[in-house]
């Protein structure tokens, strides 16, 4: 779906997870953050845009560290089975960091550490070994300018973990593998699109949504404080509900975003005091108007005259579909002009924002969208295995597939 380096491709999929649908601000039932975690991360630059913590360096060399980089050319030896950090810098580019844990201070410097500080200087890699409280770390990167950020920061004894809203992310923390994404930095990190959104879109959204992302034994725990300005604070107030979108999968479909609405009143409410702490209810609640002297019809009387128990958006070759499951079944003659164009994304969000000229009705199932994809358009084909019964967010494209459920956020590998 989406290809970038080796190293942003571990980011990669919790921006895929944020952009589209938004995720949750706390993380339920998640245990507490390792005693060994911290020691390392006081070596981090509280501006890092990306932290991975790895129970072993090559399990983290294999995901953030690009494949063709010289740090790829060091023989680490034994410090490949030491606990790493690996940090995401931006200074004009972006830059990885190995903070490795190198033995016990006070004891005698490993044999391979003074011959790794010794080739590092050789390939003009900027090197350092440094005490973090009861361990050596040894501090690799392809900078220069970074080693010597990272020295100020200890020296002030300053570091990520005094970054806003950080010790939230350590209540989060397993001590298994995990990445951690600020969420202000996927403007950086974000170079392509998904689906039609454009990767600025992506990056703008994925920056609101949340202060935070972990990424961890596959599961996602976006964070934040508890702010009703967070989109993820807005869908994780939401009960799971049932999805039947999978019995009516789109044959060809690329890419879906499924939100199945269990109480219709109360996600009207918790949406739209999302778009009052964001500052954006005046002009929801004017496109409404707009569309209601338009059409004739009010956009909230329509929806609830129609029952909505489920919107999805649907990603096609040829353009993009809404489809809205309601409470009753019904069929069409055939595709007509849609005579509420524009409803789906003026009530849903911008998601939804198909070239809706035409409509037809399957079922349950109204189904808006330009005439010529609605007019071959073959439900209940090639649906994924791994779809819930009941979610509050399914976000599936031909590669992966996120789950959330209110158990926890599960990322798949999409088996069609």
């Amino acid at each position: 779906m989406l290809i970038l380096h080796n190293m942003r491709r571990c980011v990669l999929i919790l921006l895929i997870a944020l952009s589209c649908a938004g995720l949750h601000s706390c993380a339920e039932g998640a245990a507490s953050v390792s005693q060994e975690a911290p020691e390392l991360l006081k070596a981090v630059p509280s501006d890092a845009l990306c932290i991975g913590l790895f129970g072993r360096l090559d399990h983290g060399m294999d995901q953030m560290v690009d494949s063709l980089s010289a740090l790829r050319s060091l023989d680490y030896g034994m410090l490949l089975r030491s606990r790493a950090a690996i940090a995401l810098c931006d200074i004009g580019s972006i830059c990885p960091l190995l903070i490795i844990e190198a033995g016990k201070v006070g004891a005698d410097t490993l044999e391979n550490v003074r011959s790794i500080l010794a080739l590092a200087d050789t390939l003009k890699l900027g090197a350092a070994l440094l005490e973090l409280d009861t361990h050596n770390a040894l501090l690799l990167s392809e900078s220069s300018t970074v080693i010597t950020i990272v020295g100020r920061h200890v020296a002030s004894e300053s570091s990520i973990l005094d970054a806003p809203d950080f010790p939230l992310v350590l209540d989060v923390l397993t001590g298994s593998d995990a990445i951690v994404l600020r969420n202000r930095g996927a403007n950086r990190l974000q170079s392509v699109g998904f689906g039609p959104l454009s990767a600025k879109t992506v990056a703008s959204f994925v920056r609101e949504a949340a202060e935070w992302t972990v990424l961890s034994g596959g599961r996602l725990w976006p964070v934040c404080p508890e702010s009703d300005r967070y989109f993820t604070n807005f869908v994780s107030s939401l009960t799971e509900a049932p999805s039947k979108f999978a019995a009516s999968f789109p044959e060809g479909a690329v890419a879906v975003v499924d939100m199945p609405l269990a109480d219709l009143k109360e996600w009207r409410k918790a949406y739209e005091g999302w778009l009052d702490a964001c500052i954006e209810l005046e002009s929801y609640q004017k496109r409404l108007a707009g569309l209601k002297k338009a059409a004739g019809k009010d956009p909230l009387n329509w929806e609830k005259e129609l029952g909505v128990k489920e919107v999805s958006c649907v990603m096609m070759p040829g353009g993009t579909l809404n489809m809205i499951r309601t409470a009753k079944s019904s069929s069409s003659d055939g595709v007509q002009t849609n005579p509420y164009k524009g409803f789906a994304r003026a009530l849903y969000g911008s998601l939804f924002n198909a070239a809706d000229s035409c409509c037809v009705r399957k079922g349950v199932w109204l189904i808006s969208g330009e005439r010529a994809l609605l007019d071959s358009l073959k439900l209940g084909g090639g649906k994924p295995s791994s779809w819930p019964a009941a979610a509050k967010v399914v976000a599936w494209s031909e590669d992966s597939q996120i789950n959330w459920t209110k158990e926890s956020i599960k990322i798949w590998y999409s088996n069609r």
